[in-house]
């Protein structure tokens, strides 16, 4: 089954705070984070299935980064609120 992705506002101002950061650091390595947040959109679309910590929120880590994405899956939509360390 493939849900359907829902990123709020606040989630994505977050993305790009972080991508600033981290462009400002070494150039090219916001990039790689935004490629990060787009392949763990991806997996949340078919596979929402990750840590539960505090009903409903899930959070999924990303792989080469000190960051995780926290959202809620409602029936077959995955709702994408906010990019925190």
């Amino acid at each position: 089954m493939k849900y359907k992705l829902e990123v709020k506002a606040v989630a994505i101002r977050q993305a790009a705070e972080v991508y600033h950061y981290y462009q400002r650091k070494v150039p090219g390595l916001g990039e790689r984070f935004i490629a990060e947040i787009t392949k763990a959109y991806a997996t949340r679309e078919s596979n929402p299935v990750f840590e539960v910590r505090r009903p409903p929120f899930r959070y999924q880590k990303l792989h080469k980064f000190p960051y995780r994405g926290i959202y809620e899956v409602q029936g077959d939509k995955v709702v994408c609120t906010k990019c925190a360390t």
